[in-house]
């Protein structure tokens, strides 16, 4: 299964990766583009973290596949919410790809992990702003195995034949495996600090409800 750092994949010109750099942004401002009470405190909470993240992938390059990043955006989507969420995730994997290395296997990533923080708003990870460890290790888990299989994706056009992917699916499934690892050592270590750092930080702002795909914001 292709790492989650380095190069894999097309490499994209000038042109396509600025394409790809104006579609992750406006995504960006899309998602974050949400009214609240207090927007301002919870957009530098979730900077920090977001800058905490794209260091961690950075700092553990030199270990493939060990991405606490995969855990982070379940309790990230779980906590803040799907929109939220999911800027979270593009914005730690643009940020920390213009260091590891840029280019069409980040979109994957993108959209990869901004899912991952999208199922980890759905899955009911949180019990009273408490983690559900046995849930989130399950989630992360498939959560790290899936994200691995999505990622593969992106190196389909520098391979001869799909015979070829397969093989190259099979040689990963030992990184499957680490990344898999990682993230249930980040559930048990990381989970219950970020979920209460989110809770106490946000506590104060006044969120709207979340239904379905959408936002909605109830009046009183």
């Amino acid at each position: 299964m292709v790492m989650t750092d380095g190069v894999h994949g097309t490499v994209l010109g000038p042109v396509e990766m600025l394409i790809l750099n104006v579609f992750l942004i406006t995504f960006s401002f899309f998602l974050l583009c949400r009214p609240t009470e207090s927007a301002k405190r919870e957009i530098l909470v979730l900077t920090s973290i977001t800058a905490a993240a794209a260091a961690s992938r950075v700092l553990l390059e030199p270990f493939p596949n060990v991405q606490p990043l995969t855990l982070m955006c379940l309790v990230m989507g779980a906590s803040l919410g799907a929109r939220r969420g999911m800027a979270f995730a593009v914005m730690a994997t643009m940020v920390s790809n213009l260091i590891l290395s840029h280019g069409l296997w980040t979109l994957f990533q993108a959209t990869g992990w901004a899912a991952i923080a999208f199922a980890g708003s759905r899955l009911k990870l949180l019990d009273d702003h408490q983690v559900n460890m046995k849930r989130l290790v399950i989630a992360s888990v498939f959560a790290s195995v899936l994200f691995g299989w999505w990622v593969s994706l992106s190196v389909i056009g520098s391979l001869a034949t799909f015979s070829d992917f397969g093989i190259y699916l099979l040689n990963g499934l030992p990184f499957d495996a680490i990344h898999a690892l990682a993230s249930i050592v980040s559930a048990v270590w990381i989970a219950p600090y970020l979920a209460n750092l989110l809770y106490v930080e946000t506590a104060d702002t006044a969120e709207p409800t979340v239904s379905g795909e959408t936002d909605v914001v109830t009046a009183n």
